[in-house]
């Protein structure tokens, strides 16, 4: 293996989010109209979407900050005013949302889901991005955001762990070996980590409000360090999509067969390491066409706002008559057409919502900057 540079646009990576929001969306979909997809074993472990998304954020972070970091042209405000503008705007509207959906539902005695979810003692909390801290009791609100609150925590300290990584750049094979063993190891410790704590959710699915800053932290050094390694030792171009199917086939194999879920780390780390190959070698279609990489773009919208697009449409499938009993092409066309809403929605919403307020807000100036420019003149 050898040193070959990665392009600057890793598209294959960016379509694989929307296949990670896809799998969050089949595994919170799982329970509705009676169709027992959650038999299916990567359906039931699609919680750990997720934690291919932390890991991929690792990944894409050190690819645009880390050589910054390395020659100390690493800005910190900067960097933060970029993470705000990627994940805020679409995290207050989905909240905002479901502010408007649970008021509405509460004003004509309909119900959204539990009381205890919809506390208005925790949007302080959901507001500073800090609700998966420990801050609250349960997860609530727009219940998906609680791993925007864990990647707050992980962009925060996003200059120690690619420090770290950097200062063991030597021994990268190792350290990327290090962090995957420490998800891993995570992943049995948080698993069992009711028995001593007994207030925590009983399943690594659960780790949300209580832990879920804790959780993130693993994937996120794993992806880090999967960048750090894969810079300095390119795969044959030969072996990058044979590297992805193994991967894609373990993930598959380990969620299918009932084998422990933990050792689904090892396909997500193979899985980011050979997509980013095919990318070093121009060999990433069809994973870079323009269709596959636009949903992949939207895939944080398709994520965030799949909760209220959730209730609305299963309440009003249910005042439509259509239930558990109902006829099964009627059922699987109906869930279908929930997802197919998610995607169009997401799209707009990306178009017209996320992607104007990120420009917005990263033309902001620091005051600090602004204070320079000032004694320039």
């Amino acid at each position: 293996m050898t040193r070959f540079a990665y392009p600057q646009e890793l598209k294959p990576l960016t379509s694989l989010r929307f296949i990670a929001a896809f799998w969050v969306l089949l595994y919170h979909f799982k329970d509705h109209l009676g169709l027992d997809v959650g038999r299916l074993g990567l359906v039931a472990d699609g919680y750990l979407g997720v934690d291919l998304f932390f890991t991929l954020s690792g990944f894409i972070l050190a690819h645009v900050y880390l050589t910054s970091l390395e020659e100390r042209r690493f800005g910190y405000g900067g960097f933060l005013k970029n993470r705000i503008a990627r994940v805020y705007p679409m995290h207050l509207a989905a909240l905002a949302a479901m502010i408007v959906l649970f008021a509405g539902a509460s004003a004509v005695g309909a119900g959204v889901g539990s009381p205890e979810a919809f506390k208005w003692s925790d949007l302080p909390a959901h507001l500073l991005m800090v609700h998966a801290w420990g801050a609250t009791e349960a997860v609530g609100w727009n219940f998906p955001s609680w791993s925007i609150s864990a990647e707050w925590a992980a962009y925060l300290l996003f200059p120690l762990i690619a420090a770290l990584v950097v200062k063991a750049q030597r021994w990268s094979a190792a350290v990327a070996l290090g962090a995957l063993t420490l998800c891993v190891a995570s992943f049995w410790a948080l698993s069992n980590l009711h028995q001593a704590l007994p207030w925590v959710g009983r399943d690594f699915s659960q780790m949300t409000a209580q832990i879920g800053a804790l959780r993130i932290l693993p994937s996120f050094l794993l992806g880090v360090a999967l960048y750090a390694f894969g810079r300095d030792h390119a795969a044959p171009k030969s072996w990058a999509w044979p590297i992805v199917a193994a991967s894609a086939g373990w993930i598959v194999a380990v969620t299918t067969l009932g084998w422990w879920e933990g050792l689904v780390w090892f396909g997500l780390a193979g899985l980011l390491y050979g997509l980013a190959e095919t990318s070093r070698h121009g060999v990433d279609a069809p994973m870079s066409g323009r269709a596959f990489v636009f949903l992949g773009a939207a895939s944080y919208a398709l994520y965030m706002i799949h909760l209220p697009i959730d209730i609305v449409w299963f309440h009003a499938l249910e005042r439509l008559g259509v239930t558990e009993t109902s006829d099964l092409t009627l059922r699987i066309g109906a869930m279908v057409g929930v997802f197919a809403v998610c995607i169009i929605v997401s799209a707009f919403a990306y178009l017209w919502l996320e992607e104007p307020a990120r420009k917005w807000i990263r033309k902001l100036e620091l005051p600090q900057y602004r204070k320079a420019k000032a004694a320039e003149a």
